[in-house]
């Protein structure tokens, strides 16, 4: 006699696995364990409104027939850089990145990609100024797990709390890691130094 799919031993026998699985939010996990990040709209929208203008400004200097050639030329490849920074921009302000003391997850319009914190195998923090004297500038952490990377920049509102708890998984994790990532580490030791010192000092002359 034939046995039904629905009978069979080895089906019903077979445990159930979910491919699925949040690495942020595995089972037990609240939505309150869950913080969101992503980027302000007073940091973004400036770099998108220079993005457009430069665009502009540039598409028309291409587009005179008057103008030399090697300035059209020049003006068409700079069109092409403010176009790529314009998508850069835009993808980057509606990206969200989710982290709980379990994993980290990026949510995007190219996608998104998520680990486990005991999966992290790459912790890199880089620095990039806008000013020769580096005073102003901006950090980039990147993380990665295997093929999975996510990479976030310090105008994301909750850095530094991604920065604190990916830290310290780093440590757990035993990852080894560049000189350049120890010293912007120590200088963004020294910053929340100072800051703290700076608010000591208003509050007890507050007070």
């Amino acid at each position: 006699m034939a046995i039904s799919p629905n009978k069979h031993p080895e089906l019903d026998d077979a445990p159930v696995v979910d491919e699925a699985v949040d690495p942020v939010k595995p089972a037990g996990v609240h939505d309150r364990d869950v913080q969101m990040l992503a980027y302000p709209t007073k940091t973004m929208a400036p770099d998108l409104a220079k993005s457009i203008v430069g665009l502009l400004i540039c598409g028309v200097i291409a587009l005179i027939p008057e103008m030399l050639a090697i300035i059209q030329w020049t003006a068409a490849g700079l069109s092409l850089l403010f176009i790529f920074y314009f998508v850069r921009t835009l993808l980057r302000f509606q990206s969200k990145i989710y982290i709980s003391e379990y994993g980290i997850r990026l949510s995007s319009m190219r996608g998104g990609t998520a680990f486990a914190w005991s999966e992290l195998s790459k912790f890199r923090l880089r620095y990039f100024s806008t000013k020769r004297d580096g005073n102003k500038g901006w950090f980039e952490l990147t993380l990665q797990a295997g093929d999975a990377k996510i990479v976030a920049e310090s105008t994301l509102v909750g850095f530094d709390e991604l920065l604190d708890i990916s830290r310290d998984w780093a440590k757990d994790n035993q990852l080894l890691v560049d000189d350049v990532t120890r010293t912007n580490l120590m200088r963004m030791d020294e910053a929340e130094t100072l800051v703290r010192a700076v608010a000591s000092e208003r509050s007890n002359g507050g007070a």
